[in-house]
């Protein structure tokens, strides 16, 4: 089983003083954030750095703000024969629409509250209680 590490991007934007997050609808029928891969093609590449990379390749947005949520989860993918470790990231885009870069695929705008039930994944859905803590400040 080949092992991978994994950002997970909880892009989110201000509309009205309001967290409006990114929500992919995969062809599959499931709900997710955003994933990317540390390293990809890019040797020594930090979380961080992976992180702003992913964003802008995948939203064509430059990041206002990018904070480590410092949440690991470990997830084994079958289907791919990988294990994944997956580092989450809160950030803050531009407050426009976007594309994923697919453009194929759908997606939807969540508030905070709507977040958590929306997510197919629940290493997804388990890192929401860190993002309300981080943005009730």
């Amino acid at each position: 089983m080949q092992e991978v590490t994994k950002i997970l991007m909880f892009a989110y934007r201000r509309t009205n003083g309001q967290a409006e997050f990114f929500v992919l609808y995969r062809h599959d029928g499931t709900k997710s954030i955003l994933s990317g891969h540390v390293g990809d093609n890019i040797p020594d590449e930090t979380l961080e750095q992976a992180a702003r990379r992913e964003t802008i390749e995948e939203l064509g947005v430059e990041p206002i703000s990018l904070i480590n949520l410092d949440h690991k989860e470990v997830v084994e993918l079958k289907t791919w024969d990988k294990l994944s470790t997956e580092w989450a990231f809160l950030i803050e885009i531009p407050n426009k629409d976007v594309q994923y870069l697919e453009g194929d695929e759908e997606h939807g705008w969540y508030s905070l509250d709507e977040l958590e039930e929306v997510l197919t994944w629940p290493n997804h859905q388990r890192v929401v209680s860190k993002i309300r803590q981080i943005l009730s400040n």
